[in-house]
């Protein structure tokens, strides 16, 4: 008999990989497509901008993508509800594709996720920079404190640091 198997380390299942995701989007498509094109419509085209960035995005974590995505659909939300509330009809997908403000709105809540994603680096550091000078400033502070209670044997080969 043979022996016992051995485990495989990483994933065994293929539910994660890129095939079952299309698969699942082109499902999801398919059946919007027969149940509420309209809605499919204002989406697909709205999101244009979350599409692009999923493609542009190399991080495995997709930051671009969830930065656009998010912002990018709370800007088509308004106008899915405008379309949800006045019948859900082809024009009316239509109506709203065809409004310059809609536009506007939706992409210009796309470039602010774009915006954001850029400047989320730079904003880290200087937070990072800012704490690490205020830490290193209670550190002196709290060296002094020692120095002035029990002297300058404390402080080693110089009390400048």
């Amino acid at each position: 008999m043979a022996g016992p198997r051995l485990k495989r380390k990483g994933r065994t299942s293929r539910t994660k990989g890129p095939v079952y995701w299309g698969t699942v989007i082109f499902a999801t498509l398919a059946i919007g497509m027969v149940f509420a094109l309209p809605t499919v419509l204002v989406i697909g085209m709205g999101l244009l901008p979350t599409f692009a960035a999923l493609l542009v995005d190399v991080h495995p974590r997709k930051y671009a993508a969830w930065s656009v995505g998010l912002l990018n659909g709370s800007g088509l939300l308004p106008y899915l509800g405008q379309l949800w509330i006045k019948g859900h009809t082809l024009d009316g997908a239509f109506a709203v594709l065809s409004d310059v403000v809609a536009w506007l709105v939706v992409y210009s809540a796309a470039g602010a996720g774009w915006l954001i994603y850029m400047a989320m680096p730079t904003l880290g550091s200087v937070i990072i920079d800012i704490r690490s000078n205020s830490q290193i400033r209670r550190l002196k502070a709290e060296k002094q404190a020692l120095i002035d209670e029990w002297g300058e044997a404390v402080a080693g080969e110089s009390a400048d640091g």
